[in-house]
């Protein structure tokens, strides 16, 4: 038919409006409270990927923890002698059904006495008392995401005290601002202090240095601390310094260590000293407010990249503190506003507690107050340093895993060191490590001591951000551990006499089984060959090594090996009641609820199943991951943890489960989110924080298939039913896309734009858009509602 050419122009503007995405709308980026943080896991913190800071206290009080990523102790262990000969023993024994004997062999004769990692230390506590004020009228606590700087605010009748505390990014120091408009000023007392009695403690004209060192030989640092408060008389009380009038107060810190990255038993020999007072002297110039600035543009710029609109929570509910809105949740109300706040905590926290060139972020990030860090607060690797690593390239800060991809890297001579110990080919590495990387079996227990594929966990993500980045240089550099690990893989696998390798020893991560074993019909034991984590580990170490060969247009030796070995590595088995069975026999759980869920690491985070090219498996991930979160919901028969339960809004979203996913939102916010949006194990684990806001990401949009020779692109899998209308902006996909998107009333709308060339299959609800793109190109796609 014939149609005017201004109704044709009209209705093509009409079709191309609707292709293009809504920009989300989301909520403010601030955690809020009115009341106190009574001890630091209800504090506001901050940092700069190096350098962390982080109050709490009780007015008149507050105390401001300093510190800085590489002060670690040391820790001596040795490598038990005959390790290698206990292992093959205990292999025959796991053979012969002898796995209590098998655990008892690994204690005796493999397992070290202890830990073997040293504790991540704090590089000082700034103590602040408020002397001669009343009890405040009001009193608010804000931490600001958006500007990277949280603040506390104490209002009088006369007046208002505010502080303030950030860690600069450029400058590289950490500051504490004090801003008093009481008609007098304020009167203020500070000290420096440190837990450990062998720090220095050297008092200052205009502050205090610290000198100390990480226990039993570990990172020397300084920590330089000035003080800035111009109009204010100053006196001493031995370390105390007291100001009074004091209407404004600056407080800098510099921390520099003798710790070398790149070599650590070799310890840098330059001036910590001369370090700081450079810093210092910079930052002393620029004032608090430029330092302010350059603090929030780095963290508005970096915050904005990705954001997330999941519906609007009711009327009135913005205007209540983060711990009311949590109460509120708690008694079954739903708070989507709260979920996105919870999800940018997460991105947040990858900026505060990661830098590029420096260590990756541990297991509480920079905020430890303590001199001894619950679980030594450094690198486990059997999830938890990898989950930190969840959510970053996904949701745009894709630049802050390169410091975790470095650390892998380098963790390959001491690795090498291990395997040739335990007489195998190539890297492996034990369950956790520290700034100085060395390895060995860890603890004086199998249940978590006894497995050796944590260096092939870590390395899985060399590979994965490769897929996001598409950056070969950067894949050249990690080839050799991707070999080395490869090798490690074939020559611990041993074929079981009927044609298939399988591990072993070794453990499902910090679990066990009830088996007979000749001691009894019931016996309680960790150990045993062929665990399913294991297997599919090993199974995707040699698919990556492989994969990375193809990229690079490499041919070894060890390649040719990898791509018959794989063959005969068997996937896990589907049990008789249609779970994903945890090791090679159906053995009973010793808690069916326990928080670890490494047997169903094929489908997330690993590639090996997913809904599309193994519905089989998927749905016996499913059934799996409905059983464990059954029995972790009744608690009697599980270990309930924050972490654990952002693994399983991973799960659910791979599935393509919105509502399931969405309860495992809420049940986190309900008994492991603490009212500053900290993550509880308990105490504070941060990796839940980064694995939640992983599981937001991939509720909407996916990239880990590969169909018919497509990168798949599920864009709003996994849609809880409530969230009706919403939006995205800034997700980044394997293949190079960037793409923002939104949803109303079941249509879909994306807008995705490719860093470099690609075949893309884009899928929502089983329709798919095949597509070719070119680098630069834009493209928008739109999926209305089925009709049912």
């Amino acid at each position: 038919m014939n149609v005017p050419a201004t109704l044709k122009h009209s209705f093509l503007l009409c079709l191309f409006a609707a292709a293009v995405p809504l920009r989300a709308i989301p909520a403010p980026m601030q955690v809020t409270a009115s009341t106190p943080a009574r001890v630091w896991t209800e504090g506001y913190g901050t940092g700069n990927g190096r350098l962390g800071i982080l109050s709490f206290g009780v007015f008149p009080k507050e105390t401001v923890v300093l510190n800085e990523g590489s002060i670690f102790a040391k820790k001596n262990f040795q490598m038990r002698e005959g390790a290698a000969e206990a292992l093959d023993k205990a292999r025959e024994l796991c053979k012969e059904g002898k796995y209590r004997s098998a655990d008892q062999l690994f204690r005796k004769n493999i397992l070290p006495p202890g830990n073997i990692a040293g504790d991540y230390q704090q590089g000082g506590r700034l103590q602040v008392e408020f002397q001669g004020l009343p009890s405040p009228s009001s009193y608010q606590r804000t931490l600001d995401m958006r500007r990277g700087k949280a603040t506390t605010r104490a209002q009088f009748g006369t007046g208002e005290l505010t502080t303030e505390i950030l860690a600069a990014p450029s400058s590289d120091c950490a500051a504490y601002h004090i801003a008093c408009t009481m008609p007098s000023g304020c009167r203020v007392s500070l000290n420096l202090e440190h837990p450990d009695p062998s720090a220095r403690i050297v008092a200052q004209p205009n502050g205090w240095v610290l000198e100390g060192q990480g226990s039993n030989g570990g990172t020397r640092f300084e920590n330089t601390v000035v003080i800035l408060a111009p109009g204010a008389s100053v006196t001493r009380k031995g370390s105390t310094i007291i100001l009074d009038s004091a209407r404004e107060v600056m407080v800098l810190s510099s921390i520099s260590t003798d710790y070398n990255i790149r070599k650590p038993e070799a310890p840098l020999t330059h001036s910590l000293a001369a370090k700081n007072a450079r810093i210092l002297a910079k930052a002393q110039k620029a004032g608090w407010k430029k330092l302010a600035a350059e603090t929030e543009d780095y963290f508005s710029r970096l915050m904005t990249r990705c954001q997330v609109d999941l519906g609007d929570s009711p009327a009135g509910v913005s205007a209540m503190t983060t711990a009311q809105r949590l109460e509120r949740v708690k008694q079954g109300k739903k708070d989507p506003d709260l979920l996105e706040q919870l999800f940018q905590f997460g991105r947040f926290c990858t900026i505060a507690h990661t830098r590029p060139g420096q260590l990756p972020c541990g297991l509480q990030g920079l905020w430890n107050p303590e001199l001894r860090a619950a679980w030594m607060g450094c690198y486990f690797l059997n999830i938890n340093s990898q989950m930190n690593q969840w959510p970053s390239h996904v949701t745009g800060l894709g630049e802050f895993q390169s410091s975790y991809l470095d650390f892998v890297r380098s963790l390959r001579p001491h690795g090498e060191e291990f395997a040739r110990f335990i007489k195998r080919d190539g890297f492996c590495f034990g369950h956790y490590t520290d700034c100085w990387k060395r390895t060995y079996f860890s603890g004086n227990n199998p249940e978590w001591g006894a497995s050796l594929m944590n260096g092939a966990w870590a390395c899985a993500h060399l590979v994965d951000s490769y897929r996001f980045t598409g950056d070969r240089e950067d894949l050249k550099k990690s080839l050799p551990i991707l070999e080395s690990n490869a090798r490690f893989i074939m020559s611990w696998f041993e074929d079981d006499g009927e044609g298939r390798y399988l591990s072993g020893p070794g453990v499902s991560p910090e679990t066990g089984f009830y088996a007979p074993d000749g001691t009894g019909p019931n016996v309680l034991s960790y150990v045993s060959n062929g665990t399913s984590h294991d297997q599919l580990l090993g199974r995707e170490a040699l698919r990556n090594y492989i994969y990375a060969c193809g990229e690079l247009g490499i041919r070894t030796p060890t390649l040719l090996k990898a791509v018959q070995f794989l063959r005969k590595i068997p996937q896990p088995a589907i049990g008789p009641d249609g779970r994903v069975q945890e090791w090679r026999q159906p053995f009973e759980e010793m808690q069916k609820g326990h928080r670890h869920i490494s047997h169903l690491y094929g489908l997330f985070p690993g590639t090996e199943w997913d809904v599309l090219n193994t519905p089989e498996y998927a749905e016996a991930v499913r059934k799996s991951a409905d059983f464990r979160r059954k029995y972790a919901d009744m608690g009697n028969n599980g270990i309930r943890t924050g972490w654990s339960t952002a693994w399983l809004i991973n799960l659910y979203a791979a599935l393509g489960d919105g509502n399931a996913a969405e309860d495992r939102m809420y049940t986190m916010l309900r008994h492991y989110i603490n009212s500053n949006l900290f993550d509880l194990h308990p105490p504070f684990q941060i990796e839940g924080n980064f694995g939640f806001s992983s599981g937001v990401a991939e509720c909407l949009i996916q990239s880990r298939i590969m169909q018919d020779g497509f990168q798949v692109i599920l864009l709003a899998p996994a849609l809880a039913d409530d969230w009706k209308k919403g939006s995205a902006t800034g997700l980044r996909t394997r293949g190079g896309l960037k793409v923002d998107l939104s949803w109303q009333d079941g249509r879909v709308q994306a807008t995705a734009t490719a860093a470099r060339p690609g075949k893309f299959r884009f899928m929502h609800q089983g329709r798919k858009k095949d597509l070719s793109m070119n680098k630069g190109e834009t493209v928008r796609l739109d999926f209305p509602p089925l009709s049912h």
